[in-house]
């Protein structure tokens, strides 16, 4: 399940300033509105319609604005519009003219004073001495304009894009573990419109953007950030993992040994043994699960909200949409109903460390994230001040830290369950009076089920 849907972004991100309390000075919509008719360097001007959403709601010092759309092929997207933070000085006319005004000035002034400077006088040594000093003054100016360009770049804005995917280890077929996560590198191995293996990556590095991705337990993330000037580029390349990835057959081979020493195991060699196409598999798995309408997009770039709709659009359209339901899973309820789960599990760690993690599984909170339970719960129990659980291990000189909660990780919490983890770094006299500790926090703890 994707975590970003219209409810949930109208409580996180969002689209038009409410109305702000007396006394606060009012978002700068308007100036968000001029720099868009004055420094949009792609052509886009702030027209009437391009406006946020007003039913998303957002934080009156937000001077981003927001717009929810949804595609004819069930694509979800969020678009932003941000123009606050530092102008993009590289697009600018004025700015460029200000740079070279300031290098024609050096250049004059380090030319005049060759001139002030050469009295026609002196020995060998003397030229020789300030040569070598001119040559490390024009080093040392060197350094200063790379270091004052990279401080300039590192201050504008990158454009970026994330888009998330309802399918995870959860669906992996249960002759092929890892294939969700294998599929994730599988699809950046080009596409039959930029065919170049990993000819993404190489596209990002080149103009100054970055790429990840993650599978989780009920979800796969694909995000990147890049240059303004070739986000639509980058976009369009980008999409092509879920429109027409190639995923040659000879890259499987290569690729699963890449991925992890285990996945070799799982999808290499007893595929083979089983006499598994593993290629076939993984070419179902990419029709039946990266479907339009299980994908949930987020795009954010110094242009207007119809500047960006019509990118989505015409990019993203082409996703294709299989009609198919999504993976349920709600229905496997107490996944930890098991023996194996209501045991002490001793294990041996890499430095020398004493810690005691207690873990309860408790029924799925997702549905609970306005009022976050959890959370309040590991406030109570992380307290550490008198009366506390930290304070009263401390007292006996068992315990050196203590820490509780749950990490709105995939595995830790999605639609089949949730769980509430506590650990304590143990001091060695806590490690010998182990068996005391866990009664007294298993007392001194809220009922968590």
């Amino acid at each position: 399940m994707p975590q970003t849907n219209k409810s949930v972004s109208g409580g996180s991100v969002p689209g038009q300033a409410s109305a702000p309390d007396q006394g606060e000075p009012p978002p700068p919509v308007v100036e968000a509105k001029t720099q868009v008719a004055a420094g949009d360097g792609g052509g886009a001007t702030a027209a009437a319609g391009d406006q946020g959403d007003p039913e998303i709601i957002k934080s009156p010092s937000d001077p981003k604005k927001y717009r929810y759309i949804e595609l004819s092929n069930g694509l979800r997207a969020l678009l932003i519009s941000d123009f606050s933070g530092a102008e993009d000085k590289t697009e600018s006319g004025e700015s460029h003219r200000d740079e070279e005004d300031e290098e024609d000035e050096a250049a004059a002034g380090g030319q005049d004073g060759e001139d002030e400077g050469d009295s026609g006088e002196g020995s060998e040594e003397d030229e020789e001495e300030d040569e070598e000093e001119e040559q490390d003054s024009d080093f040392d100016e060197l350094d200063e304009d790379n270091a004052e360009k990279k401080k300039k770049g590192s201050s504008e804005k990158q454009a970026a894009a994330a888009l998330c995917i309802s399918v995870g280890s959860f669906s992996d077929p249960d002759d092929l573990p890892g294939l969700a996560h294998f599929l994730e590198h599988m699809v950046f191995m080009g596409s039959e419109k930029y065919p170049a293996e990993n000819g993404f990556d190489a596209f990002l590095k080149k103009h100054g953007g970055s790429d990840n991705a993650s599978t989780d337990c009920e979800r796969t993330i694909f995000q990147f950030d890049v240059q303004r000037k070739y986000f639509r580029e980058a976009l369009d390349r980008w999409a092509q993992f879920f429109i027409c990835p190639l995923m040659i057959e000879d890259a499987i081979d290569r690729e699963v040994e890449a991925v992890d020493s285990g996945n070799a195991q799982t999808l290499k060699h007893e595929p083979r043994e089983k006499q598994i196409n593993t290629y076939q598999r993984l070419r179902d798995f990419w029709r039946r699960y990266y479907s339009a309408h299980y994908m949930t997009l987020a795009v954010q770039s110094k242009e207007s909200l119809d500047t960006l709709e019509q990118w989505v659009r015409e990019i993203f359209i082409k996703v294709p949409n299989n009609d198919e339901p999504r993976a349920d899973f709600s229905a496997l309820l107490q996944p930890f109903d098991t023996p194996a789960f209501n045991k002490l599990y001793r294990v041996v760690p890499v430095r020398k460390v004493h810690a005691l993690t207690i873990s309860w599984a408790v029924p799925p909170q997702g549905k609970h994230y306005r009022v976050k339970p959890l959370h309040y719960i590991s406030w109570l129990i992380g307290h550490e001040g008198t009366g506390s659980i930290l304070s009263l291990l401390r007292k006996k000189c068992w315990a050196l830290a203590l820490f509780g909660g749950n990490s709105e990780t995939g595995f830790d919490q999605n639609t089949t369950y949730s769980i509430f983890s506590i650990s304590i770094t143990l001091t060695d006299q806590g490690y010998q009076n182990v068996y005391e500790v866990r009664p007294l926090k298993s007392h001194n703890c809220l009922k968590l089920h």
